[in-house]
C-alpha cells in the first residue's frame, strides 16, 4: 500500500471520489457523481481502494505548487484494441504504462521519480496522445496552474488496481498483457522518468501529424469512419458525406462523395440512391448537416464540432475549448472551468449568461470568446459541463455559519463596548449579564463593511441556526424609543495569547 501511495502521490489538501449509479452512457461510459473532499487522503482510504471498497479513490495529480509527478492520457474509446495500442506505445519508444479503464478504454500513465512543472506534464503528454492518434484526448493534470488562493484545487482521476485484478483496472505490460500489482510496481521502476528524462521525450512533426478520414470536418464523420457506419444509415450518413465535401472540395464534391460511398458504406448504396441524394444537396439550402438523425446523433460532439472548419457553425465565431467544471459548494458558490487551457474563477450568473461569461473570460485569460444564443450556450455548452461535473465543499474557514461567527465576535467584543443600553441607538452592541444585544441594521452594515457578501435577510436566519449563541429578537425601551433588537448569548473574549517560550536575546 505504502508504495501505491507514493507512486500516486499528488494534491495532499483534498482528494476526489465517484459513486457510481450503475448507468452507461450510449457511449457506454460509466455513470456517476464525482465529489471532492477538502482533507488529506486518510491512510484507510489507500487500502480500502485496493480491496475494492467503493466509492474508489480519485487524486489530484496537481499540488499546490503547479507541480505533479504523474499524468495521465485519458483514451475514452470503450471497444479499445489494448495490444494494438499497446504496440503503438512500444513502436514510438514512449515512456507510458497502460491501465485498462473502468469503462474499457485506457489510461495512458506517464510516471515521474521527481515533482516536475504541470505545464512540462501536460506537454508531453499532449504531444503523445496527438503521435498515439489520439488527438483531444482528456489530459491529466487538466491545468498547468490552480487557483489556490482562491480555494481552487484542480481536478481528479480515479486511481487504478480498485479491487485489485478483479476490478479490472490493471495496468498492462508492452505486449498488452495484465499485470498484477506486485508485477506494476517492477514495471514502475522501469519506466519511471527523471525531470531530464521528461524533457528529452520528443515527437517529430511527421509523427503528429494526424490522418482524419474527412479532414478539418465534423467529429462525428471521422468517428465512424473509424467505428463503421452501419447499413440501416447508410442513406443519412452519405448525405453528411456529402454536405461535408460540397463544403471541403466544392468543385469535385459528387466525385468525392462516390468514392467514399464504395470506401466507407457496406454495403454502398446504389447509383440510382446516390444520384437522387446529390440532386437533392445541389439545392441551395438543402446543403445542411442532419445532426439529430442517426448515426450522426449517437456520436455527436457538438462543442467540437464548432472547432472543426467544415464543422456546424464554423461560419461563426469559434468557442474556445471548454473542459471540466468544478463547483465549490460555499454561500455563493464558486465555479472554477478551463477555457482554452487557463483556469477561470466564475459566479453562477457568469456561468449562465453568455454574455457575462465572455467578459469573465476576458478579464481572466485574455481569450475573446462569442456569445452564443441564450439557448446554444445551454445545449450546446453548458449541460455537457454540468453532466460530469465535479463537487467540493468549501474551507471550513469559508462555511458562512464560520464567517458569521467570527463577525458576531468582533461585532460584540472586540468593537468598542456600550456602556448603557441607550448606547445601542449609537450602532454598537450592549453585553448584560451574560447576553449581547445589538440593532440587525447596525450589525449588517458591520458585516457588509467587512465584505460580507449576504443580504440582510439571508444574513439573519444564517444567524437564527446559530442554535449555542441566537436566542432571539426582543423589543427594548431606548430614549423613548422601543427598536426591535437582536438577543444573543454573550461570547467570551479569549484575547491574545502570549507565548511563554523564553528566547535567548542577541548579544548585539
Amino acid at each position: 500500500m505504502q508504495n501505491f501511495r507514493k507512486i500516486f502521490e499528488g494534491n495532499n489538501s483534498a482528494y476526489g471520489q465517484l459513486i457510481l449509479t450503475g448507468e452507461t452512457t450510449e457511449k457506454g461510459k460509466a455513470v456517476g457523481k464525482a465529489f471532492i473532499k477538502r482533507e488529506v487522503i486518510p491512510d484507510k482510504l489507500w487500502q480500502e481502494h485496493l480491496d475494492g471498497k467503493d466509492p474508489a479513490l480519485g487524486v489530484i495529480p496537481i499540488n499546490e505548487n503547479n507541480d505533479c509527478r504523474w499524468g495521465c492520457i485519458d483514451v475514452d474509446v470503450y471497444d479499445l484494441d489494448h495490444k494494438k495500442l499497446a504496440a503503438s506505445i512500444k513502436s514510438h519508444k514512449f515512456p507510458l504504462i497502460m491501465f485498462r479503464s473502468k469503462s474499457g478504454g485506457a489510461h495512458l500513465f506517464l510516471f515521474t521519480t521527481e515533482f516536475i512543472p504541470a505545464f512540462m506534464m501536460q506537454g508531453k503528454l499532449k504531444v503523445m496522445a496527438e503521435a498515439l492518434g489520439y488527438e483531444g484526448s482528456e489530459i491529466f493534470p487538466k491545468q498547468t496552474e490552480i487557483l489556490a488562493e482562491r480555494g481552487d484545487i484542480g481536478n481528479f482521476l480515479n486511481l487504478p488496481y480498485h479491487g485489485g485484478m478483479r476490478g479490472l483496472r490493471y495496468a498492462m505490460d508492452e505486449s498488452g498483457n495484465a499485470l498484477s500489482l506486485e508485477d506494476f510496481y517492477t514495471y514502475y521502476e522501469q519506466k519511471a522518468q527523471t525531470s531530464d528524462q521528461v524533457q528529452k521525450i520528443i515527437v517529430t512533426k511527421e509523427v503528429v501529424k494526424k490522418n482524419e478520414a474527412f479532414k478539418d470536418g465534423p467529429p462525428c464523420l471521422n468517428k465512424l469512419a473509424d467505428e463503421g457506419f452501419g447499413e440501416g444509415s447508410r442513406n443519412n450518413a452519405l448525405f453528411n458525406v456529402a454536405v461535408f465535401h460540397k463544403q471541403a472540395n466544392p468543385d469535385t464534391w459528387e466525385d468525392k462523395v462516390m468514392e467514399d460511398n464504395t470506401k466507407w458504406m457496406n454495403p454502398p448504396l446504389g447509383f440510382q440512391e446516390v444520384k437522387a441524394l446529390l440532386a437533392s444537396i445541389g439545392k441551395r439550402g438543402y446543403d445542411k448537416y442532419r445532426c439529430k438523425d442517426q448515426p450522426i446523433c449517437g456520436v455527436c460532439n457538438a462543442a467540437k464540432c464548432r472547432t472543426k472548419k467544415f464543422g456546424v457553425g464554423f461560419e461563426e465565431e469559434q468557442m474556445p475549448e471548454l473542459d471540466t467544471l468544478m463547483k465549490m459548494n460555499s454561500a455563493p458558490p464558486q465555479w472554477f472551468l478551463n477555457v482554452a487551457g487557463k483556469r477561470i474563477e466564475l459566479k453562477t450568473e457568469q456561468l449562465h449568461n453568455p454574455n457575462l461569461f465572455a467578459i469573465a473570460v476576458l478579464d481572466q485569460a485574455n481569450v475573446v470568446s462569442p456569445i452564443p444564443k441564450a439557448k446554444d450556450w445551454r445545449e450546446v455548452y453548458l449541460k455537457p459541463l454540468m453532466n460530469n461535473l465535479q463537487e467540493t465543499e468549501p474551507l471550513e474557514s469559508l462555511n458562512p455559519r464560520f464567517q458569521i461567527e467570527n463577525l458576531l465576535y468582533d461585532y460584540t467584543v472586540h468593537r468598542a463596548k456600550a456602556r448603557t443600553k441607550d448606547d445601542i441607538l449609537n450602532k454598537t452592541a450592549w453585553t448584560d449579564e451574560g447576553f449581547s444585544y445589538f440593532r440587525m441594521e447596525d450589525f449588517y452594515a458591520f458585516a457588509k463593511r467587512n465584505n460580507w457578501e449576504l443580504d440582510k435577510t439571508k444574513t439573519y436566519n444564517l444567524i437564527t441556526q446559530l442554535k449555542d449563541i441566537f436566542v432571539g429578537e426582543i423589543r427594548m425601551d431606548l430614549k423613548n424609543q422601543t427598536p426591535r433588537v437582536v438577543k444573543i448569548k454573550s461570547m467570551k473574549d479569549h484575547g491574545a495569547e502570549i507565548s511563554q517560550v523564553a528566547y535567548q536575546e542577541s548579544p548585539f
